[in-house]
């Protein structure tokens, strides 16, 4: 018996929707992970590392106005290679020469049991950072109105508070210090604890702030989860232009070499 028009039409839809299906389980998977995808790529991949990130991040916020602050700073190390992007860009970059960093931290550990990592986990000495302004205390002691004063305005921010209600409460503060253009990075948005992610979704619903996704990074589990966890890196939707950064002048000399050869 020969399929009719109709049956073929029927297939064919069927057909469709599967390579759809298909499609977005396999984009599912490329831009977050699936449970237990680290398990079994552990050492057989190179995700970029944090100071990969953390340099394009500043690079990206150097022409928007404001400072940038971290939010979890442990013992510096993310800190520190803000501080030298910055340094880094000053020398060539005069707009750069203003801006402060702000580290914050309670320094004294995980408050609750997060990715199976017990309390007090991460509890440190307050490090030494030149050149850095440390705010220390739980957040909902230090982020106050005082210093929301002192910075005014922030360019970037770096979400690595780990738990909902950190991370909720650092969008919270910075939400009128945001402006046109400034910078989102969670270190871990998402994974086995998509705490961070949570937060910035129902921050997003309750303050109406529009914002776009400009990347997503790959990395290793923050925790003992067997899940790789994601960066992700947002902007506030600007109401006008925005401006580019330029390449600093040692990049720039380097491709016009380069280009004449």
């Amino acid at each position: 018996m020969n399929p009719s028009p109709r049956d073929g039409t029927s297939g064919e839809a069927t057909t469709s929707r599967r390579d759809t299906d298909r499609r977005s389980a396999a984009r599912q998977e490329w831009a977050w992970g699936s449970e237990g995808d680290w398990a079994k790529v552990s050492r057989r991949i190179t995700y970029p590392s944090r100071a990969d990130v953390l340099a394009l991040a500043v690079h990206l916020s150097r022409p928007v106005p404001g400072h940038v602050m971290e939010f979890g700073s442990w013992r510096g190390h993310s800190t520190r290679v803000i501080r030298d992007e910055l340094w880094r860009s000053a020398i060539w970059d005069r707009s750069a020469r203003h801006k402060r960093i702000y580290a914050c931290d309670s320094f004294r550990g995980l408050p609750t049991v997060y990715d199976g990592l017990p309390e007090g986990n991460f509890a440190t000495a307050v490090p030494t950072l030149h050149g850095v302004r440390i705010v220390e205390g739980y957040f909902e002691d230090s982020l106050d109105e005082k210093l929301a004063q002192e910075v005014g305005r922030v360019s970037l921010a770096h979400l690595d508070a780990d738990l909902y209600d950190s991370t909720q409460v650092a969008l919270d503060w910075l939400t009128p210090l945001l402006g046109d253009g400034s910078l989102l990075l969670f270190d871990e948005f998402a994974g086995a604890e998509p705490a961070e992610e949570e937060a910035f979704l129902l921050w997003m619903e309750r303050t109406g702030i529009e914002t776009r996704l400009l990347a997503i990074f790959g990395r290793e589990p923050s925790g003992r989860a067997p899940t790789s966890d994601r960066r992700a890196l947002f902007q506030v939707v600007a109401r006008e232009e925005l401006p580019s950064p330029r390449p600093l002048w040692p990049a720039r000399v380097r491709r016009r070499l380069l280009a004449s050869r």
